[in-house]
């Protein structure tokens, strides 16, 4: 089953929701121009519609962000399409909550990046690709992370987040707390992915059940029982040629079993 609808920034990071890359995903890969491109679009329509912030936006005012693609799989959303603008928004998100003052805001945002609860571990709501996510969740998803960032890329370091990352945080540099705000709330309340959901049993995530015990094989039956070798008479062991030669002579008068097989029927 296919279904397409329109979510803004705030739903899509709200609720249960989970994302997750499929297995072959290639990881981010955005570097700091489509990272500009992007922050700059949202900085430039986030000030001219700053009087209409404190309002949920209707369909015409929403900022597009495209269309995104995902599968629902075990109650979670596999990212088919979208990763790259998603983890960009995840980084405005971030260095937004780290840097304005306000702490009930810095929670709002904070909401959009890790899933808390009173009874289970904090659970990121945006995972990446195995050789990004280690990366992205020390430096980025915990609160304050964004201000401690690595003044070289330690190995290993995924490059392409890292310099997406400090780029953010030289233009962060430029922003007053209104700023800063004004762009968080207006990614939170007014960009907007169009989703296409599909739900299928197909496994796009790694399979994280538990492996099938294989049934051990059933005992092989014992051997068959051997007949106990005869025992020795004492007389020197007879050569083939011996016993050929004796088969030979045998009485015409004798068994035909013991004519025709000599010392096997002794």
């Amino acid at each position: 089953m296919k279904r397409t609808d329109v979510v803004s920034m705030r739903s899509l990071l709200s609720g249960r929701a989970i994302y997750r890359p499929i297995i072959s995903h290639r990881g981010f890969v955005w570097g700091p121009a489509e990272v500009a491109q992007l922050l700059v679009d949202i900085e430039v329509a986030a000030k001219a519609d700053h009087d209409a912030a404190d309002e949920e936006a209707g369909p015409a005012e929403r900022f597009y962000l495209g269309v995104m693609t995902v599968n629902r799989f075990r109650g979670q959303f596999v990212v088919v399409d979208g990763q790259q603008r998603l983890t960009t928004l995840a980084l405005i998100i971030a260095f937004a909550r780290d840097r304005i003052d306000d702490a009930g805001d810095r929670q709002r945002l904070d909401r959009m990046l890790v899933r808390r609860s009173i009874t289970k571990a904090p659970e990121p709501r945006i995972r990446l690709s195995p050789v990004d996510h280690a990366w992205f969740s020390h430096f980025i998803l915990p609160p304050g992370a964004t201000r401690r960032l690595p003044a070289n890329a330690p190995i290993g370091s995924p490059k392409a987040l890292l310099l997406a990352a400090r780029f953010m945080e030289q233009a962060f540099l430029s922003y007053s707390q209104d700023d800063m705000w004004t762009i968080a709330n207006y990614v939170r309340r007014h960009a907007a992915f169009v989703r296409t959901v599909t739900d299928s049993s197909t496994n796009w995530q790694q399979d994280t059940t538990p492996p099938r015990e294989i049934p051990m094989p059933a005992p092989l039956p014992p051997p068959p029982r051997m007949l106990p070798s005869p025992e020795p008479t004492g007389r020197p062991q007879e050569t083939l040629h011996e016993q050929y030669a004796r088969r030979q002579v045998a009485p015409a008068s004798a068994p035909r079993h013991v004519a025709l097989f000599g010392i096997a029927a002794e």
